[in-house]
């Protein structure tokens, strides 16, 4: 059960980077920042607190962006982005194997009745 809500919560993170990619990183508009600090805070609350801490990274990244005029600081973003990215998508497939594991685990169970 855990594990089919921390992978939902990975694919919702997952939705976000798309959705800032898009955006170009350059400019993001404010619901999506915020989006950022949520997703922060429901990570952080199934305890994977490595991908909070580069999430509010990245969102505080973003925010100082607004303010440059020059792409100073856009390497460590985008590579920030791409490390977040690969996190996620291998978050994704681990829970998934691990739900995958539980549910052959139970039918295993199951048939010994």
């Amino acid at each position: 059960m855990k594990e089919q809500k921390i992978r939902k919560e990975l694919i919702q993170v997952r939705e976000l980077l798309a959705d800032l990619f898009q955006s170009g990183l350059t400019n993001v508009p404010e619901s999506l920042v915020a989006r950022l600090s949520q997703e922060e805070t429901y990570v952080r609350q199934y305890g994977m607190e490595w991908l909070a801490d580069r999430l509010h990274e990245l969102s505080e990244g973003l925010k100082a962006r607004r303010h440059l005029f020059d792409n100073e600081n856009a390497d460590e973003l985008v590579a920030l982005f791409c490390k977040i990215g690969s996190f996620v998508e291998e978050g994704i497939r681990q829970s998934g194997l691990d739900e995958a594991g539980i549910r052959i685990g139970q039918k295993d169970w199951e048939q010994e009745d």
